[in-house]
């Protein structure tokens, strides 16, 4: 009975040996490439991914600013059609009653004076450019960073290196942060060596659409699509 509580044991120690070797491994599986490595190579990609992520910042708010004219165009538009349709009385038309006509008037009166105080507060444009500049000065140390690992001969590449990571936070104090989703978008542009899947795709996708353009398409084509329901 001795020898075999004694085997027993040792095939306990061997099983939780086993487990904490396969908890490390894992551990170590989930640490990015770039951290296993020098700190150049960490900073590289830091660079890299963040003037990535600053260009689609900057790409996303640029779309943001256009979409939030055009609705703001749009909306206008229909306030005028909503009360032309009632004055000419085209007979393929139905024309409104005074009831409604008042307020439609006033509902889209009050919609355009809102959305046009919120969408201007959010400055799309001048943040598009913004974001834009910090990609272009994080492009810079990104290519200075490569020149001083790319040349063999270089003096104190330690302090060189050490140099731009501090450049680096001098230019991320001076401008807002991006959004996640800018990030993931521009991972899409390497699919691959993400690992990304076909459903991460998609799920980016449609989250950068709801995110980005369905508010403004809501507006947009919304009063269309609830004067159809009326006519029919």
């Amino acid at each position: 009975m001795k020898i075999l509580s004694q085997f027993i044991l040792y095939l306990k120690k061997i099983r939780r040996v086993k487990k904490i070797n396969k908890a490390k491994k894992e551990a170590n599986s989930k640490i990015p490439p770039y951290l296993k490595k020098d700190f150049g190579v960490e900073l590289n990609y830091k660079l890299w991914i963040t003037k990535g992520a600053r260009f689609k910042a900057s790409e996303r708010n640029l779309v943001c600013g256009n979409l939030s004219a055009r609705t703001i165009v749009y909306l206008s538009a229909y306030l005028i059609i909503v009360n032309l349709i009632t004055i000419y009385k085209i007979k393929f038309l139905p024309a409104l009653t005074p009831e409604q006509l008042g307020f439609s008037s006033t509902s889209l009166s009050i919609l355009i004076l809102l959305y046009s105080q919120f969408e201007s507060a959010k400055n799309h444009n001048v943040k598009s450019e913004k974001f834009h500049q910090c990609s272009l000065e994080i492009a810079e140390l990104y290519n200075e960073l490569r020149m001083i690992k790319t040349f063999e001969k270089v003096y104190n590449p330690e302090e060189k290196i050490r140099n731009v990571s501090n450049k680096y936070d001098e230019v991320l104090k001076k401008y807002e942060n991006h959004q996640p989703i800018d990030l993931d978008v521009f991972k899409l542009t390497k699919p691959k060596y993400f690992e990304l899947t076909f459903i991460d795709i998609i799920k980016i996708k449609v989250k950068e659409y709801f995110l980005t353009r369905f508010k403004y398409h809501l507006m947009i084509y919304g009063p269309l699509i609830i004067y159809i329901f009326y006519l029919l």
